[in-house]
């Protein structure tokens, strides 16, 4: 009986690259959400690690405001009170980045960011008594409430897909009473000994590779992976090290669900390797 060796060699076309630097959102990677709106979030620790921030982008259809981006991001939130009770949970895109927030009665403010990618370290900063997360947007048109006027006040920059640094303005309101407008960046940068950093030029994140399983059923060499939404997914093979990588069967749009492959090759050689290639919905 002939035996045949498979092997994941690899995952991911984005994961084999370097971060590219972001200098308009045609550079993000990874977009969350649907619609023709368009802005982006940055994150940035201050923990001397590099890169320095990292950059998402966020699709909408109707209204939505910068809580409704970092959540919908954000693969899981916690909401405590005050106190540190857990209030309620919730859950976004991307697994790898963790949100914590404290519900007050004026509304949600950022308390923690966990990020854990697959090529680095964690980075997370939640320690309120050491510094806090100062909240920096570009570009909107909205009214708020001058404190130190006590009257009200208007926030009208046009929106740009174009980065540009030291563009930035301290958020006169929350995340959540801040709504996005096309072309509008956020950032979280978070403040350690209370000092404000300037938010530097990021990096796009990279799109998360999935878990992946590859083995044989019925003879056939089988891969299977858990996907994310909108997400488009390529079964590539190779049959030695050195060979250019071949696109096998049709693209499948992730819908958060299990994805399988099968190669259905009819004279399959002794070794063949396999990866998954990764785009994003345009």
């Amino acid at each position: 009986m002939k035996k045949m060796i498979v092997a994941l060699l690899a995952l991911g076309l984005t994961g084999l690259h370097a971060q590219a630097l972001v200098n308009s959102f045609e550079n993000i990677q990874y977009w969350v959400g649907s619609g023709p709106h368009r802005a982006a979030l940055v994150l940035q620790w201050n923990d001397g690690l590099q890169p320095v921030s990292v950059a998402w982008g966020y699709r909408w259809d109707g209204e939505a405001t910068g809580m409704d981006m970092l959540r919908a991001i954000a693969g899981t939130t916690r909401i405590e009170d005050p106190a540190g009770d857990l209030v309620r949970t919730g859950w976004g895109a991307d697994g790898r980045l963790s949100l914590g927030l404290v519900e007050y009665s004026f509304g949600l403010s950022v308390l923690s960011l966990e990020y854990s990618p697959r090529e680095g370290g964690a980075r997370t900063q939640s320690d309120w008594f050491s510094g806090y997360w100062q909240y920096l947007i570009r570009g909107g048109n909205f009214e708020y409430d001058d404190w130190a006027t006590d009257d009200t006040a208007l926030f009208d920059e046009a929106g740009s897909s174009i980065y540009a640094p030291g563009a930035w303005s301290s958020s006169p309101v929350g995340a959540g009473d801040r709504p996005l407008i096309d072309g509008a960046w956020d950032a979280y940068g978070f403040a350690a000994e209370f000092t404000p950093q300037p938010v530097g030029q990021p990096v796009a994140a990279k799109l998360p590779v999935p878990a992946v399983s590859c083995l044989m059923r019925e003879g056939k060499p089988i891969v299977a992976l858990l996907s994310q939404n909108n997400i488009i997914y390529q079964l590539e093979y190779r049959d030695h090290i050195a060979d250019p990588w071949n696109s096998m069967g049709a693209r499948e749009l992730g819908t958060g669900g299990e994805l399988i492959f099968q190669d259905d090759s009819t004279d399959l050689p002794p070794r063949r390797f396999y990866r998954i290639a990764l785009q994003q919905v345009p």
